[in-house]
């Protein structure tokens, strides 16, 4: 998921999306495919937005990347969960839906081989949230299963990495612009079809010029 805008960078997203932001001297979303492609998963489709023609001409069919690289195209915005519809046509029954700003450095195939397993529409990668953490948004039952969103007791946090069974488009609201977490989340808590997965990891992400930076730090480029 690639289309925002990255207004939180400033100039750096200016001119270019946020995902080609050059991290070490390539674009942030070649590191997160080439980690990708580490676990298989060479079969990818950007839902691309704002200046998303940039991420098609850089990245092309994927074949240079040893992947193969399809697209679907935003004509206006349309939330984190409305990019999913006009998607739907060309993704596989079982897929990873990865926000395209983050990294987060897990094992995918464990995470699959569990989702598979299980009669869940959607997994979420999520790791504990340290006490007074504003981030924290998630609550996670000891089972595993995810039941709020809101109130007390959001001790887990959203990684950014969610494995999602096709048929989930029977929850999707009528609207054409929603949310994934405001809007398609809370139908799944209803219905009981979203567990977690947790993880010891964090994330990085690029929403910040200092956030970038760190990344570079865990990549061994930083200064």
């Amino acid at each position: 998921m690639t289309g925002g805008l990255g207004t939180r960078l400033g100039p750096l997203t200016r001119n270019i999306p946020k995902g080609l932001i050059d991290v070490g001297g390539r674009p942030f979303l070649e590191h997160l495919i080439l980690y990708l492609r580490k676990y298989s998963i060479d079969d990818i489709l950007f839902c691309t937005g704002y200046l998303g023609d940039q991420i098609r001409s850089y990245f092309g069919d994927g074949s240079s990347f040893g992947i193969r690289i399809n697209y679907s195209q935003e004509a206006h915005p349309l939330g984190t969960g409305g990019a999913l519809r006009p998607a739907l046509p060309k993704i596989q029954d079982v897929f990873f839906l990865i926000n395209g700003d983050t990294f987060l450095p897990i094992d995918y195939n464990q995470m699959l081989d569990s989702f598979r397993n299980s009669p869940a529409l959607m997994m979420v990668a999520v790791f504990r949230a340290e006490k007074g953490d504003s981030r924290a948004n998630l609550r996670v039952e000891r089972g595993g299963e995810i039941t709020g969103l809101g109130g007390e007791e959001l001790s887990y946090i959203d990684a950014g990495v969610r494995l999602v069974r096709k048929e989930i488009a029977s929850l999707f609201p009528l609207e054409e612009v929603f949310s994934l977490e405001d809007d398609l989340y809370p139908r799944l808590i209803e219905t009981g079809k979203i567990i977690s997965w947790p993880v010891e990891e964090r994330y990085f992400d690029i929403g910040t010029p200092e956030r970038i930076k760190a990344f570079e730090e865990y990549l061994g480029i930083g200064e």
